[in-house]
């Protein structure tokens, strides 16, 4: 290696401890274009286009430096990372546990091993992971951090906190340990101390995309009534799927219990009560981001959920407007139209919770609702007939993306 190329590896190192990921990864390749085929070099490089989230192009030279050294304990630890950004979980874990046969003794090793197994939904096998990591090493601020959102995702609240406080003891700017805090927070009803822990992780990482995430909710606990449904909701989510498919069909099942009494003051209530708890919890997280994006905090909210908010707004605009004429215009086709776009207003309002491989279905279901909705309602005051065909199909189109929303 000449002068030049020693030289921008050690620039391109001293710029990767700082996390200029991109100005590191030039050095780098100015280093490699002296000695192609450095597997040091090619791991550096890895890392730095780790930095920039940059999964492909970090596998493919991590790939390119285990290939040439397959004893490189640290390339196989970068082409572990790379693995789990493009989400190839399996892949991950193997080339973890290849690291891990090189240098068992390594505690970092063992805490990559257990965010691999978070990953993949395996909590108990990542406390044990983290347990081995921790031994090996009980001052680290990263395995502690680990170990408390282990404790979380297995429901252990209390040793889930206690973990916590002992990652920040260690590392009082731990990123992670202050999501954990926050996610602890929000568990407790959010507020205050969630939008704190937060609001810290975004500061010492501006990029963390978890502590964004964290940081909205947190924001939008502070409403007591979304309060109320966020711990709900969290509850839901840690109970057996049977029950949260049972707690999901309830409210169908008991407004059709409930209508053979339907004359009767009380059960007229409870309906009510149950149709406003289904609008609210369907309308309060979009009624929320719409509050956010009129706040200086609109930046935590993330294009998903802009667009998602947009949506709903538009949809909700038009139902009103479609209502006012019904009811003004004596038009009973535009009350089923309107409540037709209703229910694409919650669906589509919660587009940003769907997995990411199934929002293009609902948002094309919602662009084909809106064609309907236009021809049926420009139609009718045209004086045209036979647009019921059009109003029913965005009204049963609702019903089907509700439900669609909720499994999605």
């Amino acid at each position: 290696m000449n002068e030049t190329a020693a030289a921008a590896e050690q620039r391109g190192q001293a710029l990767l401890e700082l996390g200029r990921g991109r100005e590191a990864e030039e050095q780098f390749r100015i280093a490699l274009a002296a000695t192609p085929g450095d597997p040091d070099l090619l791991t550096r490089l890895a890392q730095a286009l780790l930095e920039q989230d940059r999964y492909q192009e970090a596998h493919d030279a991590s790939r390119a430096a285990v290939s040439a050294a397959p004893e490189h304990m640290i390339a196989f630890s970068v082409l572990s990372a790379s693995l789990a950004g493009l989400e190839r979980l399996p892949e991950a874990r193997e080339a973890v546990r290849r690291a891990l046969a090189l240098a068992p003794h390594f505690a970092g090793l063992h805490v990559q091993e257990a965010r691999v197994l978070l990953a993949q939904d395996l909590s108990d096998e990542a406390l044990a992971s983290v347990a081995r990591a921790r031994a090996l090493d009980p001052e680290d601020a990263d395995g502690a951090a680990v170990q408390a959102l282990a404790l979380y995702e297995t429901q252990r609240f209390g040793e889930a906190d206690a973990a916590v406080q002992e990652a920040l003891r260690l590392d009082p700017q731990n990123v992670a340990a202050h999501r954990i805090q926050g996610l602890l927070a929000l568990r407790r009803g959010g507020g205050a101390p969630a939008v704190e822990a937060h609001r810290t992780a975004l500061r010492l990482s501006p990029t963390d995309s978890g502590a964004r995430e964290g940081l909205a909710v947190s924001l939008k606990s502070r409403n007591p009534i979304y309060g109320l449904l966020l711990r709900y909701s969290m509850w839901l989510q840690a109970q057996p799927k049977a029950l949260r498919i049972g707690m999901v069909v309830l409210p169908v099942i008991l407004t059709r219990l409930l209508r053979p009494f339907d004359d009767q003051p009380w059960a007229t209530a409870l309906i009510v009560v149950v149709l406003a708890y289904v609008v609210l919890s369907w309308s309060l997280e979009p009624l929320m981001n719409t509050v956010l994006l009129l706040s200086n905090d609109r930046h935590v909210l993330g294009r998903p959920e802009r667009l998602a908010t947009y949506a709903f707004l538009g949809f909700a605009g038009t139902a009103v407007v479609v209502l006012v004429v019904g009811l003004a215009g004596n038009i009973p086709l535009f009350l089923t139209l309107a409540l037709g776009l209703g229910l694409w207003t919650m669906s589509i309002g919660s587009a940003h919770t769907v997995q990411a491989g199934r929002v293009k279905v609902l948002t094309i279901g919602a662009g084909v609702a809106a064609l309907l909705a236009v021809v049926a309602f420009a139609g009718t005051l045209a004086g045209l007939d036979g647009l019921g065909i059009a109003v029913m199909t965005v009204l049963l189109g609702g019903v089907a993306a509700l439900w669609f929303t909720a499994f999605a």
